[in-house]
């Protein structure tokens, strides 16, 4: 997965991320590699001065406010050298809305702010969003720390900590690439550093000097010249951790490319250990994907991330950096289903990652004439006439793709297959399928093909005499198809002798099988001796500094992103001792939200015991009238909860009469239903309240054709319902209709405010 950082100078992003003081970026990510800057020597530091608060590590320092865009030094001290410091700043626990702070940190001498300031490490991103700082090999000192603030983007009861404990190995690979891992041996650490640098080579070769211009060169001013890859030692690890320092909900592996033309740049892998993935088999999640990624954004393509190019950024990466088949996955993906065009895979119509692949593929080695036209655009930011040489692309050579799509791509999976004697075995990793040929001698009883041990689900598909692709072929001379499973076996009575066939793939492209043993022996029971299976590593639970002591209710800023796993919170039980209602909802893990009705709603002295959640999952306790009162965040060890009479100061039992806001937009009437120009600005303060006595329906109404999109109601509001979004555009336009979906009038959607009461 890939995310660019964009600048405020992409109206679109800015209004749907909300950009602020910060202004000049949105979501940047630590910046790890000091700018080079021409101010003149740093000033002499009274470190004895009470005006920085000292930090202890790993200790919450909360309710930090600014005013008047005026910032804040603080200080922490390492005792020793360690990997690394990581400094995080995020919004407090009163859930408040952060403003639009930056952090500078200095080694033994003060910070200051921007870019003629002083500091080894800056964080500089969008309003509202978490800021961190990463130090590599910390030497034992003061490290100051100054959170700029912007005026009118005060931060708001911030909190901040500062731990080396989160990040304990570190290395620097021979490429560019710092790994900052959260457990990892030095061996590990090589390993991983080992596929960068075959990743590099495979990135070279492949887009060589014949085929890219100013081959090995970077994009004209792009300063990233180091990429940073932060491993975490579970996927729980990584959604907990990633989500906290980085605003990501992300659970795949990610690449996010911050300003590389601006002194705040980075470049940035967030990737973990797969164990929930492989049952603790340890496999780095699309490491060498997300480095081609980095590879890509330094060498080919200028300025900001551009969706329109999507299909060449994930198909690239896919085509380099996928864990190791290839073959296997472009015959499953030309031929399980209808075909995409190559206009369909350049517009965004066909899956990015594997028709994007099959493009990529298809123009690097056939077209590399084509290819370096466009990195040429690509290089230069000349997205008009790249847009325009595509479009020349997918009419010149969309019969040739069709060609290749069904006869070059199986020639390249016949040559792939694997020979594999009787009585030995061939160890599998990676992701997708394998090809394998076993020659079988006359007068055998029996022979068997079988898979064992590992990772992921496979099958299992033989025929005699001619490869074969369960895409492909119809026919076979045995399969063996266990959902859920890596034990297959296929035993084959009085086999003729002659060449066998046997495919074993994955039930599921995308995941990772590791340690898998696939066997061919002679006899009904016959087996082969295979290595010792890996050993399996337990999953570490995560509990980040600023959670509340498990077993307690923390507080309402615990209502965002998670991932939980799949072993049972043990021993659950919500308790309410108060003369409050107290109503229990499961909190959303995509969005953070409450959703859908409550559970239960607990009386005084009344409890909600289940054995339903499972680690990780958070519960969200409200008052009568839905206000958020507290968080239950389930974990390994204390899931016994109860509400405490702090916690119900302000509640209420039942929600108030809804107060009808003042009307700042006027709906208007249906002959707006025509085609209009969306603005790229959001639609801020949007609420549509219903005063009306009837129902009423939302529909968006499609800015090319004028035509109301009724397949999707985005709201039926009965009377006194609102509803609010904040994904709208300005320019937009919103159908509003009876139950029967027959016009009653037109929502135009401003740059302003959106305030709409239906019925005045």
């Amino acid at each position: 997965m890939f995310f660019k950082k964009l600048t405020l100078t992409s109206a679109i992003l800015c209004a749907l991320s909300g950009c602020g003081g910060s202004d000049d970026s949105t979501n940047s990510l630590p910046e790890t590699t000091p700018p080079v800057t021409t101010t003149p020597a740093e000033p002499e530091v009274d470190y004895t001065s009470a005006l920085e608060p000292a930090l202890a590590l790993d200790v919450v320092k909360t309710n930090i406010n600014t005013v008047g865009g005026e910032g804040q030094s603080f200080y922490v001290d390492l005792t020793q050298e360690s990997e690394t410091l990581v400094v995080s700043l995020f919004a407090g626990v009163e859930n408040k809305e952060l403003g639009d702070p930056d952090l500078y940190v200095k080694y033994e001498s003060e910070a200051s702010a921007g870019a003629e300031g002083f500091f080894d490490c800056v964080s500089y991103k969008g309003s509202n969003n978490n800021e961190t700082c990463i130090i590599d090999k910390p030497k034992a000192g003061r490290y100051h720390i100054y959170m700029d603030a912007y005026e009118g983007g005060d931060a708001v009861n911030a909190s901040m900590f500062a731990t080396t404990g989160l990040f304990s190995a570190n290395m620097m690979c021979e490429e560019p690439v710092r790994i900052r891992a959260q457990s990892m041996s030095n061996a590990e650490l090589e390993e991983a550093c080992t596929v960068i640098t075959q990743t590099k080579r495979l990135f070279d070769e492949t887009l060589h000097s014949g085929l890219t211009p100013e081959f090995q060169q970077a994009v004209p001013d792009d300063l990233n010249e180091i990429t940073n890859i932060h491993i975490f030692s579970s996927l729980s690890n990584h959604a907990a951790w990633a989500e906290h320092l980085v605003n990501t909900n992300n659970t795949s592996g990610i690449y996010f490319e911050t300003s590389p033309t601006q002194w705040w740049h980075s470049s940035d892998i967030w990737t973990f250990d797969a164990l929930e993935w492989t049952e603790g088999r340890s496999v780095i999640r699309s490491l060498a994907h997300e480095y081609v990624h980095a590879l890509d954004g330094r060498y080919n393509k200028e300025g900001a991330y551009k969706s329109s190019v999507n299909w060449w950024t994930e198909g690239l990466a896919e085509y380099l950096g996928t864990f190791n088949e290839l073959y296997y996955t472009r015959v499953s993906t030309a031929h399980d289903g209808e075909a995409a065009s190559l206009a369909d895979i350049f517009a965004g119509n066909a899956d990015a990652y594997s028709w994007g692949q099959l493009a990529v593929a298809f123009l690097i080695e056939n077209h590399p004439e084509l290819v370096y036209q466009m990195l040429v655009h690509m290089r230069a930011g000349e997205w008009e006439d790249f847009e325009l040489l595509l479009d020349n692309i997918a009419t010149d050579n969309q019969a040739e793709f069709t060609t290749w799509l069904s006869t070059t791509l199986v020639d390249q999976y016949k040559e792939s297959v694997e020979v594999l004697t009787l009585g030995d075995y061939k160890q599998i990793n990676g992701r997708g399928g394998w090809l394998f040929s076993v020659d079988v001698p006359a007068g055998l009883p029996s022979i068997t093909f079988a898979t064992q041990g590992g990772s992921a689900s496979v099958d299992l598909w033989v025929k005699k005499g001619a490869a074969l692709h369960p895409a492909l072929d119809t026919e076979f001379t045995c399969t063996s198809i266990t959902e859920g499973t890596n034990t297959e076996n296929c035993t084959i009575s009085m086999p003729e002798s002659g060449k066998y066939y046997i495919a074993v793939a994955s039930d599921f492209v995308g995941a990772d099988v590791v340690d898998l043993y696939f066997s061919a022996c002679a006899g009904d029971d016959c087996t082969v001796a295979t290595p010792e299976q890996q050993a399996l590593v337990t999953v570490t639970e995560p509990y980040l500094p600023h959670w509340p002591e498990k077993g307690t209710l923390g507080t309402c800023s615990l209502g965002e992103t998670y991932y939980n796993s799949s072993k049972p919170a043990l021993d659950l039980s919500i308790t309410n001792p108060t003369e409050k209602l107290v109503k229990v909802y499961w909190l959303n893990r995509n969005t953070g939200d409450k959703g859908g009705n409550p559970y239960v709603t607990l009386g005084q002295d009344e409890s909600y015991v289940s054995d339903d959640w499972n680690i990780g999952h958070r519960i969200m306790l409200t008052d009568g009238a839905d206000n958020c009162l507290g968080v239950a965040l389930l974990n390994d060890e204390n899931n016994t909860f109860n509400v405490t009479e702090e916690m119900v100061v302000d509640a209420l039992d039942e929600a108030p009469p809804a107060e009808i806001p003042e009307a700042t937009a006027v709906m208007q009437s249906c002959d707006l239903a025509v085609p209009y120009e969306r603005i790229s600005n959001n639609a801020p303060n949007l609420q549509v309240v219903n005063t009306m006595s009837g129902s009423v329906k939302l529909y968006w109404i499609n800015n090319t054709t004028g035509e109301p999109a009724l397949s999707n109601a985005y709201a039926t509001l009965a009377e006194g319902e609102v509803y609010t979004e904040t994904f709208w555009s300005a320019g937009d336009r919103m159908m509003v209709t009876d139950e029967n979906n027959s016009c009653i009038g037109v929502l135009d959607l401003n740059d302003t405010d959106n305030v709409f009461v239906l019925g005045n």
